[in-house]
């Protein structure tokens, strides 16, 4: 763990008081580090992708293949103005973004970054945190839809209310047949049960199911319904503008990877693999999940609500359950 390695250096010169402090600070800088850079690369990565899908260039001109394009989006979001209309609930609005980036923020603490010793914070039963984390997403999008006062806003946050309850079902179940195969809620035990045969040879529906339903439960394009531009004028943040929406966009790229990794972690063996370092492996699949689910937005159409509700009842959350069973006869019979 990346927090004890820090406490034992510093223990080595400072008192025991000090050295915590130390290594705290140290791993909520590289924290908070890793939470704003990785929206900052993978906005270049998604634009340069849909460019490509779409038979264009995406960011040339700022930086290098551009490259720094998003640095430059982020400093103009920055420098906006705070525009807000007067009647929305002041709290609920002001604190809606800050509980949003922060659950994004908590996730990148406890999980492991390629290898069971790379974890800045190292909690047991960290698989079921990160649910706890995603689970949240309904209450503050409603609050959100509530604290902007305005028809558009809380209609998006009643669909992604919606949206995102009928999913975590599925999601919940998926994550508990992993569990039950690998005996343990842990995603380092998760990795070392796949030394043998990768999940996804056992799992495969189970990973259909959860790579769409967690793209549900992120909103991530095709399933960014709650803020259909079309239909809602971007939904249940359309009026959050300036850093505000930029914690938004911290969360949505943060919470597309922590997905994509579970999926590596869940489903693809983690950093097992012949040959190439652990992390070597790790971030080579990673990269492959990443690039996959980023595409899912610009190759598939938004399906209307009702549809996607009836997609997560009628479908995906009876296969979950359907392959929750298989499993448990498996492992007890």
């Amino acid at each position: 763990m990346i927090y004890d390695f820090f406490y034992g250096v510093l223990n080595a010169h400072f008192s025991s008081l000090l050295s915590g402090i130390g290594a705290w600070f140290i791993v909520f800088m590289i924290g908070g580090l890793i939470t704003i850079n990785v929206p900052i690369f993978l906005g270049w990565v998604d634009r340069k992708l849909s460019g490509r899908i779409q038979a264009r260039y995406g960011p040339v001109y700022t930086g290098p293949f551009g490259l720094l394009q998003n640095v430059a989006d982020v400093i103009k979001l920055m420098g906006k103005r705070f525009i807000t209309n007067q009647v929305i609930d002041p709290l609920i609005y002001n604190i809606v973004p800050i509980a949003i980036a922060m659950l994004g923020f908590l996730m990148v603490f406890i999980i492991p970054w390629g290898n069971a010793g790379l974890t800045l914070l190292f909690i047991p039963y960290n698989l079921l945190f990160i649910y706890i984390a995603l689970a949240v997403s309904p209450l503050l999008v409603l609050l959100a839809g509530w604290g902007e006062n305005n028809k558009y806003a809380m209609l998006g946050g009643f669909r992604g209310a919606a949206q995102i309850t009928t999913y975590e079902l599925s999601l919940l179940i998926v994550f508990i047949s992993v569990a039950m195969l690998a005996g343990s809620y842990d995603i380092s035990t998760i990795v070392s049960a796949q030394s043998g045969m990768w999940y996804v040879v056992y799992l495969p529906i189970t990973l259909v199911v959860f790579g769409i339903s967690s793209l549900a439960v992120i909103e991530r394009g095709p399933f960014d319904i709650p803020e259909a531009t079309q239909e809602l004028q971007a939904g249940w943040k359309i009026e959050y503008s300036g850093i505000r929406y930029g914690l938004f966009f911290i969360a949505e790229y943060v919470r597309l990877l922590v997905i994509s990794m579970l999926i590596v972690y869940l489903f693809f063996g983690g950093w097992n693999g012949p040959l190439l370092p652990d992390y070597a492996w790790f971030w080579i699949k990673t990269i492959i999940v990443t690039f996959f689910m980023m595409s899912l937005r610009w190759v598939f159409n938004r399906p209307r609500i009702d549809q996607l509700i009836k997609i997560g009842f009628n479908w995906l959350l009876p296969l979950a359950v359907i392959n929750l069973l298989i499993v448990g006869a498996v492992i007890f019979f």
